[in-house]
């Protein structure tokens, strides 16, 4: 006979640990196996059990694959010295290429004072650069295009400043080449200090031995002026200095100052 489970509510028989065995009582079967005393409970694991497995063998499986896609470096030995000299080389080549940089911000102007590095004093920054010193142009022999170089002179101007040179004779000074039609005093200031006159006077007149023609042609003299120089020296002789210039009636003082460095009172000078 099928022996009849003692406990009332057979519902409420608590799941025992896996694989142990029932102790104070029988578990009731509704099979032929009536001589067994113990019984074996399934395999059942909690919600936490499970995750700990699960964690445990995925560590197992990431343990073995590691070995798998990273190799070793250790086989390959390589010599000391040989670190050292690449690393002096890379040290060298981009010292090299911070001085080249450093070269370049020390010549500029804005640039070198938005690194803090090679960033200048207030004291050393207010200083001019240093620039190289220009050549000065010979007002006296330099053509048109030479002309053309300075600042605010361009081809009608240097032009102008060519054939007022001939008509004097040359400059004597710098300054009369405000006399130029056409050029402004600021362009004058400008260029003044580029100017220099290595030959002062390159043509002087005859004053002895020009005629009204000749003298009349300067810029500085008119025919009325050269009619009064010729009949002068016609009545009274050649002139030996400027006093007796001076002296002719009607020759404004400020145009025979202008125009005494041109003339000659040589009788011999030739024209």
């Amino acid at each position: 006979m099928t022996k009849i489970c003692s406990h009332k509510n057979p519902a409420k028989i608590k799941k025992l640990p896996l694989f142990l065995k029932t102790e104070g009582s029988e578990t009731c079967h509704m099979n032929k196996m009536t001589n067994k005393r113990q019984s074996v409970v399934p395999l059942s694991l909690s919600k936490k059990n499970q995750r700990g497995l699960l964690f445990i063998l995925v560590g197992i499986g990431i343990y073995w694959l590691i070995p798998q896609f990273f190799k070793d470096f250790s086989e390959k030995d390589y010599p000391v010295k040989n670190f050292k000299v690449l690393n002096i080389s890379a040290i060298d080549s981009v010292y090299s290429i911070k001085n080249k940089r450093s070269k370049e911000w020390e010549n500029s102007g804005k640039e070198r004072q938005s690194d803090p590095e090679h960033s200048l004093s207030q004291k050393t920054a207010s200083k001019p650069l240093i620039t190289k010193k220009q050549k000065k142009i010979d007002l006296n022999s330099a053509d048109s295009l030479t002309l053309m170089k300075l600042q605010g002179i361009g081809p009608v101007l240097s032009a102008r400043i060519v054939k007022y040179r001939e008509k004097l004779g040359g400059f004597h000074s710098t300054a009369q080449l405000q006399e130029v039609y056409g050029l402004p005093d600021s362009t004058y200031q400008k260029i003044s200090t580029h100017l220099e006159l290595i030959q002062p006077v390159v043509k002087k007149i005859a004053i002895n031995k020009a005629d009204e023609k000749t003298i009349a042609e300067h810029p500085y003299i008119g025919w009325k002026e050269a009619k009064l120089i010729v009949r002068y020296r016609q009545a009274h002789g050649a002139f030996y200095n400027n006093e007796q210039l001076i002296s002719i009636w009607g020759l404004e003082n400020n145009k025979l100052d202008k125009l005494l460095p041109y003339l000659s009172f040589d009788s011999t000078f030739n024209q």
